[in-house]
């Protein structure tokens, strides 16, 4: 098994906007059946593109060009990762604002708008689209694969390192599941406790993680490509 994706399942299991949902999740009065709904949906998502990326390239993986293209991803991915750490970090908002428009209080949750609106009311359909949505590929998801692809896994060993992610990724909504089956009358109390931490630190955590997995996939990238 990669010991980065391990790592990067991990850091990708207190992603905010996952956080965020299952939070919204556990108000709502079909707690279970929805948590269940989301992990199944975001987790057919991951596996199924993970499968199909390790079984599709897990032959001629020990090319140096094979090699050398993974590096350059590795390369990428860090540079986006480090630019957006530093510009979350510093404040900056990501996303540009309207001219003219007043400035909106602060946001108590990283969710988008129209996702945060949906949720004070979920629905399964609705639930179903938001595990798909935000379990598409991203930083984390991309350079796991990476660090899988570069163990030179067999077609079995690639699902079994996929399958080992994904359990890690979706760790936060198994476990506020376990707790609403196991400890109904603590479950809120509990993850109130840990949402509001997290919301006073959301800035140093998210951009500190995403800083220092762009960090090491540059100096990762840079040595490999250099040696």
């Amino acid at each position: 098994m990669s010991p980065e994706a391990l790592v990067l399942g991990l850091v990708s299991a207190v992603r905010g906007v996952t956080l965020a949902i299952v939070y919204a999740l556990l108000l709502s009065e079909r707690a279970r059946r929805l948590l269940v709904a989301y992990v199944v949906a975001g987790a057919a998502v991951t596996l199924g593109v993970g499968i199909v990326v390790v079984t599709w390239l897990h032959t001629g993986t020990r090319s140096s060009e094979a090699t050398a293209g993974r590096l350059w991803v590795d390369l990428v991915l860090g540079v986006i990762a480090v630019v957006w750490a530093g510009l979350h970090l510093a404040g900056h908002p990501i996303k540009l604002r309207r001219p003219g428009r007043e400035r909106r209080r602060e946001r108590s949750t990283v969710l988008p708008e129209a996702l945060d609106r949906r949720l004070r009311a979920p629905t399964l359909p609705m639930v179903i689209g938001a595990g798909v949505l935000t379990n598409l590929p991203g930083l984390y998801y991309l350079a796991a694969l990476v660090a899988i692809l570069q163990t030179h896994p067999g077609a079995v060993d690639g699902i079994l390192q996929v399958s080992v992610y994904t359990l890690l990724r979706f760790a936060a909504p198994v476990a506020a599941l376990v707790l609403v089956l196991l400890r109904p009358d603590r479950t809120m109390e509990i993850v109130r406790s840990a949402h509001a931490w997290g919301h006073r630190n959301s800035r140093v955590l998210l951009g500190g993680l995403v800083g220092a997995v762009g960090i090491y996939l540059v100096v990762k990238a840079v040595s490999g490509l250099l040696g």
